[in-house]
């Protein structure tokens, strides 16, 4: 198992990511618009390469949850998360999603301003330490 790059901060951020998921679902299904699944969630933590988020609520949310067959075919799909306040939009590769505890781990491949992402990830540095 290849060992994570950067190390993960807990910081509590949310946002609204996009999930691609052209070919998923039947041409028309009402369940998501266009090629995209859309998400709130709440980062568990962060890092320079990769980030955990919790799913808070999806058109796709039923009983708090994805069915595990549809988290399952998630991984590997590419995901776009906006960070609002941060000003920041991160593209990355879902490769684990649990449906029960709704957790989704992603590895970045895009940021659209790598020194803002940076600048994010060291004001979440700080305020850890100073915890």
């Amino acid at each position: 198992m290849e060992r994570r790059s950067f190390p993960r901060i807990p910081v509590q951020l949310h946002t609204e990511i996009e999930i691609s998921v052209d070919g998923l679902f039947g041409i028309g299904d009402r369940l998501c618009s266009g090629d995209t699944i859309r998400c709130i969630v709440t980062s568990i933590d962060i890092s320079l390469g990769g980030f955990s988020v919790r799913i808070l609520r999806s058109p796709l949310d039923t009983n708090m949850s994805f069915s595990a067959a549809l988290a399952y075919q998630l991984v590997g799909r590419e995901i776009t998360a906006f960070f609002k306040e941060e000003e920041v939009t991160v593209t990355g590769r879902v490769v684990r999603i649990d449906p029960e505890t709704m957790l989704m781990a992603v590895i970045i491949t895009r940021v659209s301003d790598i020194g803002k992402w940076r600048e994010v990830c060291g004001q979440a540095i700080m305020n850890y330490l100073d915890e």
